[in-house]
């Protein structure tokens, strides 16, 4: 296949796209949403000239991972999103993406920006794309310095401070992991200590405000038990992504 392949989950908006494509004389075809290895796979078998991705696949979730391993095997990415998130689009970018189109500027540019997609590489301004990779690249280093401090945390204060975001109490975390009050008392006082934080409440606005908790939450987080806290950390390196 070496027209483009619509990845998209509102049906109607691809079934349309598709069609109206096709009247224009560019072949094009719908790929059916599955697992992402599957997704992934499909696509690369196929080997389409463009993929026009839709960077929400609604219960399959965000889809930049795929760019990457697409633009790697010479596959041009269009991506399409309904967020006005730069950060996000940045990142798409970053990954690969030849260019963008926001679905608030309608069907017509929609159709526009593919045609253009597949017959030339410069979907995008140059001036605007190094413009907003070096957002992006000021937003990472931005959240590392965020994020920095919750790096001296070890495994059992981080889990300390995920259940103290969680509103329990030293009582209720002593109880659960079998652990005597005065021991998570000592967890508690070292989050503050690393945290530069005055009391437990603002050891949690802190973690909320840097977008630690959104982060363990988005990643492999931890298990609230006593007996993983000696586990590796799963979190993701702060400047992997950008969220939000």
């Amino acid at each position: 296949m070496r027209g483009a392949a619509i990845v998209e989950d509102h049906q109607l908006l691809a079934e349309t796209l598709v069609a109206t494509l096709r009247d224009r004389g560019v072949e094009a075809e719908i790929i059916e949403l599955c697992e992402p290895a599957d997704l992934l796979a499909e696509l690369l078998e196929r080997r389409p000239r463009l993929v026009m991705l839709d960077l929400d696949l609604g219960s399959f979730g965000d889809s930049t991972w795929l760019i990457e391993p697409l633009t790697s095997d010479g596959i041009r990415v269009l991506v399409v999103t309904g967020s006005s998130n730069r950060l996000r689009v940045a990142t798409a970018l970053d990954q690969g993406a030849i260019g963008y189109q926001l679905k608030s500027a309608g069907f017509e540019a929609l159709v526009s920006r593919v045609e253009l997609a597949m017959t030339s590489e410069g979907v995008l301004d140059p001036d605007e794309r190094t413009q907003m990779l070096h957002e992006l690249s000021v937003a990472r280093i931005e959240r590392a310095r965020r994020l920095e401090p919750f790096g001296r945390l070890t495994d059992r204060e981080r889990l300390t401070l995920q259940a103290l975001a969680q509103g329990r109490t030293v009582h209720e975390i002593a109880r659960d992991w079998q652990l005597s009050e005065a021991t998570v008392r000592t967890h508690v006082r070292s989050v503050l200590a690393k945290l530069k934080a005055p009391s437990q409440l603002a050891a949690v606005s802190i973690a909320l405000r840097s977008g630690w908790l959104e982060s363990t939450a988005a990643g492999a987080e931890l298990s609230l038990r006593p007996e993983v806290a000696d586990a590796p950390h799963p979190m993701r390196r702060a400047t992997d992504v950008v969220v939000g």
